[in-house]
């Protein structure tokens, strides 16, 4: 069934739309403009760098909580996900502190060290969401060695009558429901903007199947799952807003944005009473949420243009190892309640020149202090960080070359106290006062350039050393990671990655066809990854059940125990091939292609490196029908999602454990996948934009497990979902 699928996704890719008349009026591909350099506006295709944007209607047929989700069709762009709720983007084989999401070209803080914490960002609140893919450290310091993730604000609305967006989503697979609403206006100096965002969802649904016999702790090693049909655990409640105020004059303009973020989460863990009980759900609950506050100002002086930023930030985590939400706050302030507060400022002044000789481009210097606070639990200490850093970016738009480079130097410091919350990491021999206080200086740099053979044709390269320093958790960990099921311990003597990044693209750009192949290659120094130590260690649950004490430890798994893992370095290379192609055949007739082939190698061990995705081709046709009625710009899609095995890196994969337990897998299949797409405007009021939406998401019901599920262990991926969204502009 799978090689037919196959073979009918190629036919449809390459043969059907061919059978249409050829000399039918074809339609022409827009250009995409991206903020890829700080100081011009570009189209995708002329920048060095890799970069793709996703905005206006094809945002709003994929919208989703999930930022991975909505990026996954990006080639070299993946989604390290739990179920429908989360979903972080893996860029070229990185993820998490290695890819940096920005808000309106600020740093966001969303305590990114694990594999479930999703982006502090809701996607329908954003006017676009661009990826830059590859070391990006020059402009945007540390966090940006894979690569960015820019969630964009649309532009204040100065002198712009008063306007808004209604949108409402469901999603029959978990029951979930998107309702929001944005508004704007604006007067020639002033401008307001709005906007509101809430999503709830229910358990989500995977194929029944057959699931693991009678699995405990201590049965044989068997890949099938514990759980099918309705997932529990797997719900969540999450609100969103924002309010942004502009004020522009003669000399330049001011922009005040806030917004508010919080998250309700429900995730799915297991536990044992003894070696020979059964697997039992059991539910961590979380608690996040965000606030955060921008002011930024372009102020004309002369030909410079002076760009001074401030962003506070406060992120708070709760979470609780075996109750779910909505019951969680009555353990708060006991040692099994961890509660994360993190406050976060960081300043920029950055000054745009003109050109000097045949460059334009802009220095800047940043600050940036951060105060975390260990309110109660036993994952992460309190810790304080401090960065400085200085930087230049310069770009050069001849005839047939655009040309950008830029240096940077970042100092940064991390101290965590001895005393306090922090007495628990001490008194585990975590750190002491020999390591407690990290420093790192670290410089980077970037050359890119575009050469255009002609209007069609061009080739793009880019050089680029960038750099991460080690955060808190790498650190100074000492705890029980609930979202994992897994006890992490820091490593205090870690050293800043580093990397060099090379990649070489090769552009096509017609009316009506875009290609992109693009070969790159990253090596880092110092690769940070969490390893399992081989032991096992006494859960807070075990240690209330009685199974176990605190800090027992075992070389093998026993009731109320969890893996224990810790972080090490390496040096890594990660390679790969990325290719997209568009192409309108003619006025009815749309298809697309993006295909990724990726490897990641431990250089020192000789092994694979752990979170790489299987290599994946995605195709889509889309056929534009004529108009029926009221409906108009009618778009039917057939998406096809194509992903090879992979196998498990080995002991310090994350959830390499299920590939030897009675249930679940690390190692995963082939897979395909089929999704169905409808979209139409419907004739209204000339005031009004209303736009249809409509999906079925994997259609067929495939059973299947992807090696970025963080859900692999337990259960499949989500089974077949009907989509409904219906969005009115005004």
């Amino acid at each position: 069934m799978k090689l037919n699928r196959l073979t009918l996704a190629i036919i449809l890719a390459s043969g059907t739309p061919a059978l249409v008349q050829a000399n039918e009026e074809t339609t022409v591909l827009s250009d995409i403009t991206v903020s890829a350099s700080p100081i011009h506006e570009h189209d995708a295709f002329d920048v060095p760098s890799q970069t793709d944007a996703i905005a206006g209607d094809e945002k709003q047929a994929l919208d989703s909580g999930s930022l991975g989700e909505i990026l996954d069709q990006i080639p070299g762009v993946n989604n390290l996900s739990a179920g429908a709720q989360s979903g972080k983007p893996v860029i070229r084989g990185m993820t998490g502190e290695r890819v940096k999401v920005l808000s309106n070209g600020a740093s966001t803080d969303y305590q990114s060290y694990g594999t479930r914490h999703l982006p502090n960002v809701d996607p329908f609140l954003a006017d676009r969401i661009e990826v830059i893919r590859g070391p990006q450290s020059v402009l945007y310091g540390s966090e940006a060695l894979g690569g960015v993730v820019n969630v964009l604000s649309a532009p204040m609305p100065f002198d712009r009558k008063p306007f808004g967006e209604v949108d409402f989503s469901h999603n029959s697979n978990n029951s979930e429901n998107h309702v929001g609403v944005k508004v704007g206006a604006g007067s020639p100096e002033f401008a307001i903007s709005g906007g509101i965002s809430i999503r709830e969802g229910d358990n989500f649904e995977v194929p029944t199947v057959d699931t693991a016999s009678s699995p405990t702790p201590s049965s044989p090693a068997d890949d099938r799952p514990l759980f099918v049909g309705k997932v529990p655990n797997t719900n969540f409640e999450n609100r969103a807003g924002n309010i942004g105020l502009g004020w522009q004059q003669d000399w330049g303009q001011v922009t005040f944005r806030h917004s508010v973020w919080e998250a309700k989460q429900n995730y799915l863990g297991i536990a044992a009473a003894s070696a020979v009980s059964d697997f039992e759900p059991v539910a961590t609950g979380q608690i996040l949420s965000n606030q955060e506050t921008q002011l930024s100002a372009e102020i004309y002086a002369g030909d410079w243009v002076l760009k001074p930023s401030w962003v506070y930030t406060v992120n708070e985590r709760e979470a609780s190892h075996d109750m779910p939400y909505e019951t969680m706050l009555q353990e708060k302030g006991t040692p099994e309640y961890l509660q994360l507060r993190v406050k976060r400022n960081d300043w920029k002044l950055a000054a745009e020149h003109p050109k000097i000789g045949d460059f334009e481009g802009e220095i800047g210097v940043e600050f940036t202090d951060k105060e975390q606070r260990l309110l109660s639990g036993h994952l992460t200490p309190s810790a304080d960080v401090d960065k400085q850093a200085i930087y230049l970016f310069e770009e050069a738009d001849y005839d047939k070359w655009l040309v950008q480079f830029g240096a940077r130097y970042d100092w940064h410091h991390v101290n965590a106290p001895l005393d306090g919350n922090n007495e628990h990491f001490v008194d585990a021999g975590i750190y002491d006062a020999s390591n407690n206080d990290r420093r790192f200086d670290v410089w980077s740099g970037s050359l890119g350039a575009t050469y255009s053979f002609d209007s069609r044709w061009s080739l793009a390269g880019n050089i680029a050393r960038g750099f991460r320093a080690p955060s808190i958790f790498e650190l100074y960990a000492g705890g029980e990671h609930g979202g994992v099921q897994a006890y992490q311990i820091g490593n205090p003597d870690l050293e800043a990655e580093t990397a060099l990044n090379t990649d070489v693209s090769l552009r096509w750009d017609g009316e009506n066809t875009r290609m992109v192949a693009t070969v790159y290659q990253n090596w880092v120094e110092n690769y940070i990854y969490l390893a399992n130590t081989g032991n096992y260690r006494c859960s807070e649950s075990g240690q209330d059940s009685g199974a176990c004490t605190e800090n027992q430890t075992s070389t093998v798994p026993q009731a109320g125990m969890i893996p224990e893992m810790q972080a090490q370095q390496t040096d890594a290379v990660i390679h790969g091939f990325e290719f997209s192609l568009d192409h309108n055949w003619n006025e009815h007739w749309q298809s697309g292609l993006a295909f990724e082939w990726i490897q990641g190698r431990d250089e020192k061990q000789s092994r694979d490196l752990p979170l790489i995705p299987a290599n994946n081709l995605f195709i889509k046709n889309s056929y534009l029908a004529g108009n029926w009625g009221v409906l108009t710009q009618q778009k039917w899609t057939l998406e096809t999602k194509l992903v090879a095995d992979k196998d498990s890196a080995g002991a310090y994969e994350p959830f390499s454990q299920f590939d030897d337990m009675s249930i679940g897998r690390a190692s995963t299949d082939a897979y395909a996948l089929w999704n169905l797409r409808y979209s139409t405007q419907i004739r209204a009021d000339q005031n009004y934009k209303l736009t249809l939406n409509m999906a079925v998401e994997n259609m067929f019901d495939t059973a299947y497990v992807d090696f970025l599920d963080t859900y692999k262990g337990y259960t499949l991926g989500q089974g077949r979902n009907f989509k409904l969204n219906v969005n009115m502009k005004f």
